[in-house]
């Protein structure tokens, strides 16, 4: 993780259990960070690694965050299978639906898995109505 890259902390105060940051500094001890949103500063710690292999630096509760998608890749549906994300954990799984959800799409795949989501409104769906 560069100076500049997206990514998401879990952070156990506060109303959001996710917040979206940006990288600003890295160290092998430390990852400092600050909010995309309200420009507040974080500092993760590392972990430790189990192993004697040559892995990437790990932080406590930071997750890499996927790319955004444009309007366009978003009309053409490529949000529709959470599989395809690059980086697939619960920070994104849970802003992808957010997103969809606010577009009003309640559903979304997750390779043969469907997340249905309550919209919290009545919807055409399900009527004794009948049209012909």
């Amino acid at each position: 993780m560069e100076s500049g890259a997206r990514v998401w902390i879990s952070e156990a105060d506060g109303d959001d259990a996710w917040i979206f940051c940006e990288v600003t500094s890295r160290s092998n001890e430390e990852l400092k960070l600050q909010s995309v949103l309200t420009k507040k500063l974080f500092t993760r710690k590392r972990v430790p690694s189990t192993t004697d292999e040559a892995v990437e630096l790990k932080y406590e509760g930071v997750e890499l965050a996927n790319t955004p998608l444009s309007d366009h890749e978003k009309a053409e549906g490529h949000d529709n299978d959470m599989i395809t994300l690059p980086h697939l954990h619960e920070p994104a799984i849970l802003h992808a639906i957010g997103e969809r959800f606010d577009r009003g799409e309640i559903y979304t795949w997750t390779g043969p898995v469907l997340i249905a989501v309550n919209p919290f409104q009545r919807l055409p769906l399900y009527t004794t109505v009948s049209k012909v």
